[in-house]
């Protein structure tokens, strides 16, 4: 398995889709992303909103090195208790069927507020190839 390497935006546009459709999310909002400037939205890349929570969550496409720094980031931002922090880690592997084509996921690390401490899901989120495309509510 090896890590996307310069999928940072198709990472984000997944993410929305990953609220959306895991945690049925009626509102998305992604950061603002220029050629000159980069703003996370309280230190998230992709805001959801549904009926009970609010996720924050970052993402990023890089190494295990990557990961580390983005969790003590968010780390140091006080969340409320309501508040679901999400790292999404977007992956690569290859289909068993047609070793030219490869399959995306997301492993997924959440902040726990009661221990303060990082758990990834055991379960990896499959990532079909309409995510890569944006968001449009209703899809």
């Amino acid at each position: 398995m090896k890590n996307a390497i310069s999928k940072r935006g198709d990472a984000e546009r997944a993410a929305e889709w990953y609220l959306a459709k895991i945690h049925n999310c009626t509102h998305t909002v992604r950061a603002v992303r220029t050629k000159w400037q980069r703003e996370d939205l309280f230190g998230a890349d992709v805001i959801g909103k549904n009926k009970k929570h609010t996720y924050y969550v970052q993402v990023t496409a890089g190494q295990d090195s990557a990961v580390t720094a983005r969790r003590r980031k968010l780390e140091a931002i006080p969340w409320l208790i309501s508040d679901v922090v999400e790292l999404l880690q977007l992956r690569q592997t290859e289909d068993p069927a047609n070793a030219r084509r490869k399959l995306w996921f997301f492993r997924v690390h959440r902040y726990d507020f009661r221990t303060l401490q990082w758990s990834t899901l055991e379960q990896a989120v499959s990532v079909p190839r309409l995510w890569f495309k944006k968001y449009h509510k209703g899809m």
